[in-house]
């Protein structure tokens, strides 16, 4: 029996989305929505399915599963919206841009029989696929480096509006937020100290984070440093060893024996592959229709909100530790 899925928000995301959701035969795309008609009606006939304008008509199709793939301020109301609806909910990044929408959301899915999963593509990703399988056939991280960039804030247009992203670690850092944790462990605290130097956010911030075991992590990210590769790196400090990646398909596993091991470039078939899009709504349909759980969770999406908050209010505080809130 075959999934019925809804799409709220037909732009970039939205329609990424409805690519990786078209390659699986499990799943019927029942009707895609948009505030903007014209942007609805057309990538809803990319999937055949009925262009919309509210998640109440989504659930009008009998949409059993709904993504909501909108600008980062509209998630948490339209995630309620669709637990009062008792539907399953794919929420792309961030889960939301306060601590206090994120406490609620999980709250209220904790207390519900609904699948909730967050769009943290990157856990398929070739790259960091395989450091999670290394790190899980034994290599032991005890520290790390990690950065991730962008070349501008610019695109999409409300990037650099506070008000709509929740700040800039809201919309790119998130990603390796949630990637310390799930290699290394638990963020524990945060020191954070930025720099508004080309945009009216943030957009120079270097943090350093406390893991699991008191690991040190250190984490740069940028929002002006042109598109030059890479952009996202992660170097994993072992025994005498180094495990590092380079943007998503690139990585090298260096020992005390073997100091100059070459680097290796993992295959992908395609875009959403590279990006771990297709395997990514493959597992959320997968825990929808009860064969598995869901792989990020609703606890992880609210811990990576956690830590951004938490430095946030570090900067606020000129770098001072903050301790990053468990529930």
């Amino acid at each position: 029996m075959g999934l019925k899925v809804g799409v709220v928000g037909a732009g970039l995301m939205g329609r990424r989305h409805l690519q990786a959701l078209s390659d699986d035969a499990r799943v019927e795309v029942v009707g895609v929505a948009d505030s903007v008609a014209a942007v609805a009606q057309e990538a809803a006939a990319t999937v055949g399915a009925r262009p919309c304008r509210t998640v109440g008509e989504l659930a009008d199709l009998s949409a059993e599963a709904i993504f909501v793939t909108l600008p980062n301020k509209y998630h948490a109301s339209v995630v309620n919206e669709a637990l009062d609806r008792g539907v399953h909910i794919f929420s792309e990044k961030p889960m939301a841009t306060s601590l206090a929408e994120a406490r609620q959301i999980g709250a209220r899915v904790r207390a519900s029989n609904r699948v909730y999963q967050m769009g943290f593509n990157r856990r398929w990703a070739p790259a960091y696929r395989h450091l999670k399988q290394q790190i899980d056939a034994g290599f032991v991280p005890y520290s790390a480096s990690v950065k991730i960039n962008d070349g501008d804030m610019l695109t999409p247009t409300w990037y650099t509006n506070v008000t709509i992203s929740g700040g800039f670690m809201y919309d790119t850092a998130v990603h390796l937020v949630d990637m310390i944790a799930w290699l290394i462990g638990p963020i524990t605290a945060v020191s954070a100290i930025g720099r508004r130097s080309c945009y009216p956010d943030y957009d120079d911030i270097a943090l350093l984070l406390r893991c699991r075991g008191d690991s040190p992590v250190a984490l740069t990210t940028c929002g002006h440093a042109s598109w030059a590769a890479p952009q996202e790196r992660i170097e994993l400090y072992g025994d005498h060893a180094l495990l590092v990646s380079e943007d998503l398909d690139r990585v090298r596993h260096t020992t005390r024996e073997n100091p100059h091991a070459e680097w290796r470039q993992l295959p992908s078939t395609d875009t959403l592959a590279l990006w771990g899009y297709r395997d990514e709504d493959r597992a959320f349909v997968s825990a929808c229709l009860g064969e598995t759980s869901p792989p990020v969770t609703v606890d992880d999406a609210f811990r990576s909100i956690a830590v951004l908050d938490a430095a946030y209010a570090s900067i606020a505080r000129g770098g001072q530790q903050v301790a990053v809130p468990t529930e």
